[in-house]
């Protein structure tokens, strides 16, 4: 079936062709950047650590995690929002209006969640 010394060619050509494959599946995690997620103090200075302060400034928001969600052009696409105060549909309300409203995007994306009360905030 095989030439002599075929054999052990087809196997060095198949280990190559495996690592090859599995060399550029590396490469593309470690450089793929197109799901929109960013780390939380990003290259623009931090904007969502901005956008918690004030958020948090907000009467009865408590405190406030935010992570926004983006697109390849980096504009804000969606938002979700962590608050101690969201149990309160005026509070929920008011985080929902301002952050749509500073990204111009719709109410629909972006979601507040009620954050478990941190008894070490003061």
């Amino acid at each position: 079936m095989f030439e002599k010394g075929g054999k052990e060619t087809w196997i060095k050509l198949i280990g190559v062709l495996l690592a090859l494959s599995a060399a550029i599946m590396v490469l593309s995690i470690f450089t793929s950047d197109n799901d929109g997620r960013r780390q939380i103090v990003d290259g623009d200075g931090g904007r969502e650590e901005q956008l918690c302060n004030v958020l948090s400034s907000i009467e009865g928001a408590g405190q406030v995690e935010v992570m926004l969600e983006y697109d390849s052009r980096s504009k804000v696409t969606g938002a979700i929002i962590l608050a101690e105060g969201a149990s309160s549909s005026i509070v929920r309300n008011n985080l929902t209006n301002g952050v749509a409203t500073l990204y111009s995007i719709p109410v629909s994306s972006v979601i507040v969640f009620e954050k478990k009360y941190d008894e070490n905030h003061s």
